[in-house]
């Protein structure tokens, strides 16, 4: 896998804390897939988000269309 350094800055209590957990030469690697899994996770969710919103205006499409009449029928010819 190709990789690029960049400059990040992360609060203090977490910096201490990786440092205490992780091995100096590991934390490049422990951040990125700690980054790479919370990306997955988003784009899972996203991807659910879609289907539910899609699978919303299908159900919902469907019901106005069974209540059209009901709209229009009171109405004055």
């Amino acid at each position: 896998m190709q990789t690029q350094r960049i400059n990040i800055s992360l609060p203090y209590e977490i910096i201490k804390h990786l440092n205490r957990v992780i091995l100096k030469g590991k934390r490049s690697r422990f951040i990125a897939k700690a980054v790479s899994e919370k990306l997955a996770k988003k784009r899972d969710i996203q991807k659910e988000l879609k289907k539910s919103l899609t699978a919303n205006y299908n159900f919902y499409k469907t019901v106005a269309k069974d209540w059209e009449v009901t709209e229009t029928e009171s109405w004055p010819k």
